[in-house]
C-alpha cells in the first residue's frame, strides 16, 4: 500500500473475513511445514483442521463463485482498453472462469476428501480441548507422529493438495480488491477521523496505513453511512487511551 507503514484491514462482509483468515492460516502453514520436528507436524495438522473449520459453511462455494463472478464482470469491461496488457487480462479472465466452474461443478463442501479421513475427524473433536491430541486421546495419532519424517511429509503434502483451489481463490480475491483501491491521505484530529460513506457502494474492505514511527493503532467502526476511525496509543498492560495528537494516515476502500 504505502512503504514503511503498518497496514490494518477491516473486512466488511463475512466472505472477505473468511478470505483474510484463510490467508493468515496459509501463511502459517508455509512457515510450519518447514519445521521437521514432531511438534512441527502437530502444528501443521492443527492449522489444517482450523482451515477445515473455516470451510464448513455449506453456502461458501456459492458465495465464492458469486464473488469471483463479480470480479470477472468488472475485468471484462477492460477488454480492448489500450493501456491494459490484453494477454495478462485474458489469462486472468480464464483463471477466474475456471475457478467459478470448479466451485459450481464440485460436490460436497470444500476439502470434502479431508472430511472423510478418520484421523482428522477424530482430531477435530479433541483439538478443541486444552492440550488436546495427547497420546491417551488418540493413540493412532501418537503412532503416526512417530513415523519417519518422509512418511509424515508425504501424507501432509497430499492433504494440502485439497486446499489448492481455495487458496488460489482467497489470494486472488484479496489481490484484486487490494490492487483496486484508491489510496487517500487523511488527518485524524486528536486521533479521530470520520468519513461519509455512499450506501450504494458495495464496499468489501477498508485499509488503513500508519507510518511505522507513529505509536498508534486504529479501531475501525463501519456503519451504513459513516466510517469512524479512532486511534489509540498502544499499551499492552493497561487500558489503551485515545491518541491525543493529530495524525496523518492513508485510507483506502476496496470494492
Amino acid at each position: 500500500m504505502i512503504e514503511n507503514t503498518i497496514v490494518y484491514e477491516q473486512p466488511l462482509n463475512e466472505l472477505i473475513r473468511v478470505c483474510l483468515r484463510l490467508e493468515q492460516l496459509f501463511y502459517q502453514l508455509d512457515y510450519l511445514v518447514a519445521d521437521t520436528s514432531t511438534l512441527g507436524t502437530r502444528n501443521v495438522v492443527s492449522a489444517i483442521i482450523q482451515i477445515l473449520h473455516l470451510l464448513d459453511r455449506p453456502d461458501l462455494k456459492a458465495k465464492l463463485a458469486k464473488e469471483l463472478g463479480h470480479h470477472l464482470s468488472n475485468l471484462m469491461r477492460l477488454e480492448n482498453t489500450p493501456q491494459i496488457d490484453q494477454e495478462k487480462l485474458r489469462q486472468l479472465l480464464r483463471q477466474l472462469d475456471d475457478l467459478i466452474r470448479c466451485f459450481i461443478d464440485s460436490n460436497g463442501k470444500i476439502g470434502q476428501n479431508l472430511r472423510e479421513v478418520e484421523l482428522l475427524n477424530n482430531l477435530r473433536l479433541h483439538l478443541t480441548s486444552p492440550g488436546g491430541g495427547c497420546n491417551f486421546d488418540i493413540p493412532v495419532y501418537h503412532y503416526w507422529l512417530q513415523q519417519p519424517l518422509e512418511k509424515r511429509q508425504e501424507t501432509i503434502k497430499n492433504w494440502l493438495k485439497e486446499f489448492s483451489n481455495i487458496r488460489t481463490t482467497a489470494t486472488l480475491i484479496l489481490q484484486l480488491i487490494r490492487e483496486g483501491t484508491k489510496v487517500q491521505q487523511k488527518i485524524a484530529d486528536h486521533g479521530f477521523c470520520q468519513e461519509l460513506l455512499d450506501p450504494q457502494l458495495n464496499l468489501r474492505l477498508i485499509r488503513v496505513a500508519i507510518p511505522h514511527n507513529i505509536q498508534a493503532y486504529p479501531e475501525i467502526s463501519v456503519g451504513r453511512h459513516f466510517l469512524s476511525i479512532r486511534f489509540f496509543s498502544p499499551n499492552i498492560t493497561e487500558r489503551a487511551t485515545q491518541y491525543v495528537d493529530n495524525l496523518s494516515f492513508w485510507l483506502a476502500f476496496g470494492s
